[in-house]
């Protein structure tokens, strides 16, 4: 048997297309099938690989010594492995696609303690009693009010807004629920809204106490805001 039709019916009864058997060799399909048809030989070096993947001697895969029919390969074990690759790939992509939606149900359901957010110890909302103001020069405000916040931890501002809308902010101390300062605003005597915001770790409240302020030395006028938000 010449050794092309060796490598031909070798081919076959391992089961492998022209491109398979190329490809495992690293040649083009149009190489193999020129050796097949007798167009071409292969080098030594492509003898050595074609009688390794087709698991003959290099003497037989050449026509040097006789052997016996050549014997297919096991009709079950090929198909069987083939079959077993995509139930492999189905496998693990089915693992994957669990751990990825365990991941995501995690990170949307848990919340790590660190980063939980404090149940807030302020109320609800504010309210104000006792405010007044009182004109100390023409770019000075004194004031006071009383909040309905006892937490002697919070932080307690106070801002004064004017006609353009820029904010003026000052840190206000207070005892027993009662707040006074003064506020040096360089825009002048007003008008302005006055809000006064409080503050700790669980969150924030703010109001608006007063509004259309105006003062000059020795006097000043408002409009109160009696409801709380």
């Amino acid at each position: 048997m010449t050794f092309q039709e060796t490598l031909s019916q070798l081919r076959k009864a391992r089961g492998l297309s022209q491109e398979e058997l190329a490809a495992r060799i690293g040649v083009s399909r149009q190489a193999v099938s020129k050796w097949e048809t007798g167009d071409a030989s292969p080098d030594l070096n492509k003898l050595l690989a074609l009688a390794d993947q087709l698991e003959i001697s290099l003497d037989t895969l050449c026509g040097r010594e006789s052997s016996s029919p050549i014997p297919p390969a096991a009709p079950t074990e090929r198909p069987a492995a083939r079959r077993r690759v995509p139930l492999i790939l189905c496998g693990l992509l089915a693992v994957c696609l669990l751990g990825t939606g365990l991941w995501v149900w995690s990170r949307r359901n848990l919340v790590p303690s660190e980063s939980a957010p404090a149940e807030s110890t302020l109320p609800e909302s504010l309210s104000v009693s006792a405010v007044s103001f009182s004109g100390k020069s023409s770019r000075t405000v004194a004031y006071q009010f009383a909040l309905s916040v006892s937490d002697s931890a919070a932080l307690c501002q106070i801002f004064f807004t004017d006609p353009d809308g820029q904010a003026f902010p000052f840190a206000v101390s207070g005892s027993g629920g009662v707040f006074t300062g003064t506020a040096d605003l360089p825009n002048g005597t007003g008008p302005y809204v006055v809000t006064v915001s409080i503050s700790n770790d669980s969150g924030s409240r703010s109001l608006v106490i007063a509004q259309d302020l105006t003062f000059s030395a020795g006097d000043a006028s408002w409009t109160p805001v009696e409801a709380s938000p």
